[in-house]
């Protein structure tokens, strides 16, 4: 199993973890064809084609919940799904 798919079930794991760093979230996200649209003090945001919603994370943090759930709702507009 990659790394790739081991932090794409963590993302899908009950419950979600509180430890997924703002690096793994980051790689996962311009993995899957994302850019960092924007860099402003410590926010970054990420951006898919064609996706109406931003993804704004926090680099040197944590995931917080409500960021776990918006790059889930990602992966479900893309089609990715877990196996």
């Amino acid at each position: 199993m990659s790394k790739f798919e081991k932090l794409l079930k963590r993302f899908y794991s009950h419950p979600v973890p509180v430890d997924i760093s703002y690096q793994d979230a980051a790689r996962l996200l311009l993995a899957i064809g994302c850019t960092m649209r924007k860099r402003s003090g410590s926010h970054r945001v990420f951006t898919y084609p064609g996706y109406s919603q931003s993804i704004v994370l926090m680099e040197n943090e944590n995931l917080r919940q409500y960021q776990v759930q918006d790059i889930k709702n990602l992966f479900k507009y893309i089609g990715i799904k877990i196996k």
